[in-house]
């Protein structure tokens, strides 16, 4: 059982690889989906958007069916679905065509996340924070992966559907291999009832809105500052599509290695104090980022934003689970479905900036600001009541 496990585990990780990588493989693809499609700045933020779109409707419905009906096969339909779906991005003839496949695949997202997260808390219970901090460094990685084979692909290929199509089909012989070594699951993962009413007393939902509002702030942050960082640098930094998207990639590199580290300095420091520091040195790292102007302590303040960064996330997905232990898949996929809805607008605002001024500028006014109030929304944690059940 503990071999299975442990293969599963590693399998996971992978997942989360690709779960990211074809997220964010979009960025160094940008100015080609331009002349490809004649569109804009602010076009390419739209579709950039599309899976946020599409995942912003379906985490709720991911965690109170794997909540009820176990974590398996909930996993495995948001695996094999957006591994497909990426492949599918990759055939497409036009923008619109592009933005829908985009939106389809947001809308599986969910099933892969959200109940494997709940999972691996229960499957880990000995260390939590250390164990999904571990876990979600996989897609840490994939910021680091999507973007830099998206740009080497390109140059070596010269068309953008080449990471659509690699990407996709190595993601689904993954989604595979996790099937085969999914470990047995007990009754004790399932709930009773498909939405637990304790969820609504009014401190439950005040501690909820606080931490949607976390999510928000960050993945605003880091969603906006990921899917424009390679186009900020090969049009306004003019790099190479390579040498974009493995600079960009440091942000993934960052989190993959802060993960772990951040979840555990969380298991001991606390999960909340963790993620406020994390949410400081992030916008600090930013700023630096854009602030410099040669390529190694770019890359240097790229990594430490993301390594930094990490502690937020972290930190918020164990705390969550923790606190609502009875209904976390349902807690869960509130706070995401609630951050998805506004943080999906951040690509697109930077696009329209992007378009008028500059992306820099849009980094400065949208990104920056973001990571800061990602930490300011923790605080009011600290003074809320959580209700009981009834």
């Amino acid at each position: 059982m503990r071999s299975k496990r442990t293969a599963f585990f590693v399998m996971g990780w992978v997942g989360m690889l690709f779960y990211f990588a074809q997220r964010w493989l979009f960025g160094p693809l940008i100015p080609s989906l331009m002349q490809a499609f004649g569109a804009d700045r602010t076009t390419l933020g739209v579709i950039g958007s599309a899976s946020l779109w599409g995942y912003m409707f379906t985490p709720i419905v991911a965690g109170i069916v794997s909540d009820r009906f176990g974590r398996k096969y909930a996993v495995l339909f948001g695996i094999f679905g957006f591994s497909a779906l990426t492949v599918v991005s990759g055939l497409v003839n036009s923008a619109s065509q592009l933005f829908w496949s985009r939106f389809l695949t947001g809308t599986v997202e969910a099933f892969y996340f959200v109940p494997l997260a709940a999972f691996t808390l229960e499957l880990f219970p000995e260390r939590p924070a250390f164990f999904l901090s571990l876990l979600v460094s996989g897609s840490s990685l994939g910021w680091f992966v999507g973007p830099a084979v998206a740009g080497w692909l390109l140059d070596l290929t010269g068309t953008w559907r080449a990471a659509f199509l690699v990407i996709g089909l190595s993601s689904l012989t993954v989604a595979f291999l996790q099937w085969y070594f999914w470990p047995e699951e007990t009754s004790k993962t399932r709930a009773a009832v498909f939405f637990d009413r304790a969820i609504l007393l009014p401190g439950n939902l005040l501690v909820l809105l606080c931490l949607s509002l976390v999510l928000t702030f960050q993945m605003a942050s880091e969603f906006g500052f990921t899917l424009w960082f390679p186009s900020y640098l090969r049009t306004e930094v003019l790099m190479s599509a390579t040498g974009a998207g493995l600079l960009a990639g440091f942000f993934g590199i960052g989190q993959a290695f802060g993960r772990p580290v951040m979840g555990w300095v969380s298991d001991r420091a606390g999960y909340r104090r963790t993620g406020i520091a994390g949410s400081i040195g992030m916008g600090i790292s930013l700023m630096l980022t854009l602030s410099v102007a040669s390529t190694s302590p770019r890359g240097f303040f790229t990594f430490t934003a993301g390594f930094l960064g990490a502690a937020v996330t972290g930190g918020l997905w164990t705390f969550t689970g923790l606190v609502f232990a009875s209904f976390k898949g349902l807690a869960l996929g509130i706070i995401v479905t609630f951050a998805y809805v506004a943080a999906s607008l951040s690509p697109i605002a930077i696009g329209y900036i992007g378009d008028h001024y500059s992306i820099a500028a849009a980094f400065w006014t949208v990104t920056v600001p973001c990571a800061f109030a990602a930490g300011a929304a923790f605080l009011p944690t600290f003074a809320v009541k959580r209700g009981r059940r009834r």
